[in-house]
């Protein structure tokens, strides 16, 4: 009983801390457009910027690829796990010694593309991510799935948002935390924008390694897809037959409704929500 139990805490950190990375970029690309407010980005700039977040929107267009697309000694989802975050640790890294300049400079193309790319792959991320979770807790309770999903996501916004904005400001760092503590003061925070992002980077790839070691040397990966997983999941799904299911389900009425609700729902609120803080910054 107990080992079950010891065996479920490790399972339900596993799957916050890969949240925590996830809702991190979700907080991060947030960030981005108070920054190009500093540098007096234009209306039409946020909005170019804006497009990064498009992947998330149509992930169902490339989930059956990682669903049906697999090694089977890694196990079908750890496959994708761990080279997407390990890309997105080497792009932090890599555009750490650069993000500084293209917001300085406002080089919105740039900067939408390369997180694009970074989007896309979190979002692939999440599909590999909500997967694995419900095998997981298959056994135990679906119900941690979701709760990790929550609490990782809402934390990881907070660090990647909040925490950037906060002690990368001089002002808050000065008056806060030095004077205070009798500090002297300086004219930058606890940290650049470009050890911050460098730092995630290293985390993203230092995670991956973690869970590389603990799920592959000791092949628990292969007994989690092997033993926990009913028989009908266990069959390695056609990439071909993926689709077509998901084309059959759209077949039906209700859900061509609500998928129609999902894409409209904002339009009428849209515009207001995403610009309302950056016209209080102004």
């Amino acid at each position: 009983m107990l080992l079950k139990e010891n065996i479920l805490i490790w399972r339900i950190l596993i799957i916050i801390i890969l949240y925590i990375l996830q809702g991190f970029i979700q907080g991060f690309k947030t960030a981005i457009p108070l920054f190009l407010v500093s540098y007096k980005a234009s209306w039409q700039q946020q909005g170019t910027f804006s497009w990064v977040s498009y992947p998330f929107s149509f992930k169902i267009l490339w989930a059956p690829i990682i669903d049906s697309i697999y090694i089977r000694r890694f196990g079908r989802y750890l496959t994708w796990l761990i080279p997407i975050q390990i890309l997105i640790g080497i792009t932090l890294i890599i555009l750490s010694f650069y993000l500084e300049s293209f917001l300085i400079n406002l080089q919105i193309i740039r900067l939408t593309i390369i997180f694009f790319f970074i989007y896309f792959l979190i979002a692939s991320q999440d599909i590999a991510v909500d997967s694995w979770s419900i095998l997981l807790f298959t056994s135990s309770n679906l119900q941690w799935s979701s709760t990790c999903q929550i609490i990782g996501q809402v934390i990881g916004q907070f660090l990647g948002c909040t925490v950037l904005m906060t002690f990368e400001s001089s002002n808050f760092t000065n008056k806060y935390i030095r004077e205070p503590l009798s500090l002297s003061q300086h004219p930058y925070g606890l940290f650049s924008l470009q050890q911050f992002t460098f730092f995630w980077g290293i985390v993203f790839i230092v995670v991956s390694i973690i869970i590389s070691i603990i799920f592959f040397c000791k092949k628990q990966s292969n007994q989690e897809n092997n033993t926990n997983m009913p028989k009908e999941i266990q069959k390695k799904l056609d990439l071909f037959e993926t689709y077509l299911a998901i084309l059959k389900l759209f077949k039906k009425q209700c859900i061509r409704e609500f998928a129609l609700i999902l894409l409209t729902f904002g339009v009428g609120f849209a515009a207001t929500d995403c610009m309302t803080i950056l016209t209080l910054l102004e």
